[in-house]
C-alpha cells in the first residue's frame, strides 16, 4: 500500500486535538510510532479534513514514554501507549472509533479528498 493510499484512510473529522509525546532517546521501543503518526496527520490531504483540528508534538529530555494523546470533539479523550501497541493497531482503533462517533451524530466520513468519476 503506497503512502497516498494510508492517507486516505485517516480523517481528522470529529477530532479536536492530537498531543504527540516523546523522548529521542528512549531507550525502548515506541518512538518510531509517534513519529510517523505525525507524519501520517500531517499530511495535507488528512489535514483537509479537519483544518481546526490541532496537532502538538512535544520533544521531551526526560526518558518519559512516548504517548498519542487524542482529544475528541465531544469531550472524549484516548492515550495510546506506542510501547505497547504497533502504529497499525492504534491507527485502526482511531479509525473505528472516530467512524462510530460520526455515524451516532449523522455525519458522513470526509476523508478530505473528492473523487472524480
Amino acid at each position: 500500500m503506497s503512502l497516498r493510499s494510508k492517507a486516505l484512510l485517516i480523517t481528522l473529522q470529529g477530532i479536536k486535538e492530537i498531543n504527540l509525546s516523546f523522548c529521542p532517546f528512549d531507550r525502548y521501543a515506541g518512538t518510531f510510532e509517534v513519529r510517523e503518526y505525525y507524519n501520517q496527520v500531517s499530511n495535507p490531504m488528512v489535514v483537509k479534513s479537519n483544518p481546526a483540528c490541532k496537532v502538538n508534538m512535544s520533544v521531551k529530555h526526560d526518558d518519559s514514554q512516548p504517548l498519542i494523546n487524542l482529544v475528541f470533539e465531544d469531550g472524549e479523550e484516548r492515550t495510546y501507549y506506542p510501547r505497547t501497541m504497533s502504529l497499525p493497531v492504534i491507527s485502526r482503533d482511531i479509525a473505528v472509533l472516530t467512524r462510530r462517533k460520526l455515524a451516532e451524530q449523522g455525519v458522513e466520513v470526509d476523508y478530505g479528498v473528492k473523487y472524480r468519476y
